[in-house]
């Protein structure tokens, strides 16, 4: 089976391959393709497959997932090996944590520059929304579903068989925050200038030099695999009786280090901060009361929430490279990026983050 570099090649013949077996054989009448999740995401383009059969049965609907045609985004997936290890993500770590993934049907990569993933199309759930934000109550969701990835790789992302995964620090991905951040600082200011506070406008190069040792510390026990990129439009949501499911997307950023991370980006970046400001202590308890009842222990609030405070000063990278750095596809990607931007900066400041680095 090609591999194919386009949409435009994903043909009925493709997908009559891809789905058959040694055992059934399938034929694709006709392929249906439509972009979906514009503005959600920077790296990659993802598309909608409706399929009609002569042969055989399969699924009505898929989910297709190539490389961004935006140039600067693409360029810099490669420098950060997002692809590869999206790809890498769902053959070897989906299948060993109870967190909810779509259905893998194919993940493979071409060189740096190339991959392709066709998945279990998920469009009965409800995608969240990172310009809206969300309820108390699918926080609570999403928080209790991280813990159920961090729980299963406690501590065990260093017996070699993890080794696809970069560290938070030193590595490639790390030299790349540090590099982006560096580089898109100044424009970042000027088009969130009327966002910043005079600390955080003036903050570049204290924030530099302090960096390398936030990313290190981020890097060190407990560790575990962090997601890397958890945000509300990379989650789905499902009512079931009186529980709220989780469903988690989007793994192209994933590194080994401090699992608190993701927290601290989730509540930072994606949580309106009212709720957040009231509700934050006790999430961070409940994600710690979610990972004892998987077996974690010994590791106490008060280390854990410090943890937080320093994760939300590392992703501020995020927030600079994102808001200063790259591309939107559209309107929408332009307002989820300045929805981010705004509650960072309200999490900076109400944590006084920048004092860790003093």
């Amino acid at each position: 089976m090609s591999f194919p570099e386009f949409a435009s090649e994903l043909t009925a013949d493709w997908f009559s391959n891809l789905l058959s077996t040694a055992d059934t054989q399938v034929r694709v009448r006709s392929v249906k393709m439509k972009p979906i999740g514009a503005g959600s995401g920077m790296m990659s383009v993802v598309y909608r497959v409706s399929l009609d059969y002569d042969l055989g049965r399969g699924p009505k609907t898929l989910i297709v997932k190539l490389p961004t045609e935006i140039k600067q985004n693409r360029e810099i997936a490669v420098q950060f090996d997002n692809f590869r290890r999206e790809v890498e993500f769902y053959l070897q770590a989906a299948n060993q944590t109870p967190m909810h993934t779509a259905r893998v049907y194919l993940a493979e990569t071409e060189g740096p520059d190339k991959f392709i993933l066709v998945l279990e199309d998920l469009g009965e759930w409800d995608l969240g929304d990172q310009i809206v934000g969300c309820s108390l109550e699918k926080t609570k969701a999403a928080i209790d579903s991280l813990a159920t990835l961090h729980g299963s790789f406690w501590n065990k992302v260093d017996d070699g068989s993890m080794d696809w995964l970069p560290n938070n620090y030193p590595s490639v991905m790390s030299d790349g925050l540090f590099g982006g951040t560096e580089a898109s600082w100044d424009n970042f200011v000027q088009v969130f200038s009327d966002v910043l506070t005079d600390e955080l406008r003036d903050a570049k190069l204290k924030y530099l030099r302090g960096l390398p040792g936030v990313q290190d510390w981020m890097n060190r026990e407990p560790r575990t695999l962090v997601h890397g990129d958890f945000r509300l439009d990379n989650l789905f949501f499902k009512k079931s009786g009186p529980r709220i499911e989780v469903a988690c997307c989007d793994f192209q950023a994933p590194v080994r280090g401090k699992g608190i991370q993701d927290v601290a980006y989730f509540l930072s970046g994606s949580v309106d901060t009212e709720l957040r400001r009231m509700h934050e202590e006790e999430l961070v308890y409940r994600w710690l009361d979610s990972l004892r009842s998987m077996g974690v222990s010994s590791y106490s609030f008060d280390q854990a929430f410090l943890d937080y405070r320093k994760g939300i000063l590392m992703v501020w990278t995020y927030a600079v490279i994102v808001g200063g750095g790259m591309s939107a596809e559209n309107e929408r990607g332009d307002t989820w990026v300045s929805a981010m931007v705004e509650r960072s900066v309200a999490s900076m400041t109400d944590l006084e983050c920048l004092s860790l680095l003093d």
